[in-house]
């Protein structure tokens, strides 16, 4: 029993490790980020008119990308030096691939869509509309791209076709309600976390740690994000909304995911007809939560 103890608080400390590591990764490559994206012209007005550096939901890839480099080593180094490394602490590939994939793909289509997507067309209604009048919008190419990639990247740890297509779908409006949230400085964020800290509580592995280090990222562009000096960007929301749709579908059975595919749709319906800002702004403890830490004037 004792024993037990022992391991879950050492797994517990190493989730911890992997929140300060994401955390001090991050603040080292974000400064120098934000000004290679302002000097390139990543740039955007944001709700207040206001000049915004975008895209630095990027910043997400970039660490992300070094943290895996570094974790698939670690083993390796442990051997060399005789270290032992119980197996939950290991990287397990059936985590790191899969949602390494669903990072890159949510990424790559979300910074498609920053570079070259317009407001002409607005909702997934709008942008399947578009379609069928012969018009290819980045919005639609999002809305096929990512569950192509989810599927792909679900085949190789689901079984049966009708899971790999559930769990791509789970993805696919996780990113489309990430997207959604981000009309407002730090909105998106304070919705991810709350979220993330299921998986950092379950502490399932490389799933736990996983989870663990993205938001020690994610905090890093929270305070930014508030202050309207950074936009995640489409970049940014499609991956923080990949991440919690994979987290999902990896963790939990269809008694949980089923019913948060129904109210992800149900919340799709509404927008279609009602804006997300107006709700908040009409439901008072929605209004104080979207407005803390963030300008108000």
């Amino acid at each position: 029993m004792n024993d037990m103890k022992s391991i879950s608080f050492l797994l517990y400390l190493w989730i911890f490790a992997h929140v300060l590591t994401g955390l001090i990764v991050s603040l080292i490559v974000f400064s120098p980020l934000k000004r290679m994206l302002e000097e390139a012209g990543a740039v955007k007005s944001n709700f207040r008119q206001r000049q915004v550096v975008n895209m630095a939901g990027s910043l997400i890839i970039i660490v992300w990308v070094l943290l895996v480099a570094v974790a698939g080593i670690l083993p390796l180094l442990a051997d060399r030096l005789g270290v032992y490394m119980p197996e939950s602490f290991v990287l397990n590939p059936d985590v790191s691939v899969p949602l390494t994939l669903i990072i890159m793909g949510a990424g790559f289509f979300g910074l498609f869509d920053d570079l070259l997507g317009n407001r002409e067309h607005s909702g997934f209604k709008g942008h399947i509309g578009a379609i069928f009048k012969g018009k290819l919008t980045t919005g639609a190419l999002k809305a096929v791209g990512i569950p192509v990639v989810a599927v792909f990247a679900f085949s190789l740890i689901s079984n049966g076709v009708l899971e790999i297509i559930g769990n791509a779908v789970l993805v696919a409006l996780f990113v489309n309600t990430l997207n959604l949230l981000d009309l407002r400085p730090g909105r998106a964020i304070k919705v991810y976390i709350p979220l993330q800290l299921i998986f950092i509580i379950l502490a399932i592995g490389t799933l736990g740690s996983s989870a663990a280090a993205l938001t020690g990222i994610t905090i890093v562009l929270l305070v930014p994000d508030l202050r309207e000096e950074i936009m995640l960007g489409d970049i940014g929301s499609n991956i923080l909304g990949g991440i919690l749709g994979f987290c999902f579908a990896y963790a939990f059975d269809w008694d949980i995911k089923l019913p948060v595919i129904v109210l992800l749709i149900l919340l799709q319906l509404l927008t279609e007809r009602y804006s997300i800002s107006a709700i908040v702004e009409q439901v008072a403890p929605l209004r104080v939560l979207d407005n803390l830490g963030r300008r108000v004037d």
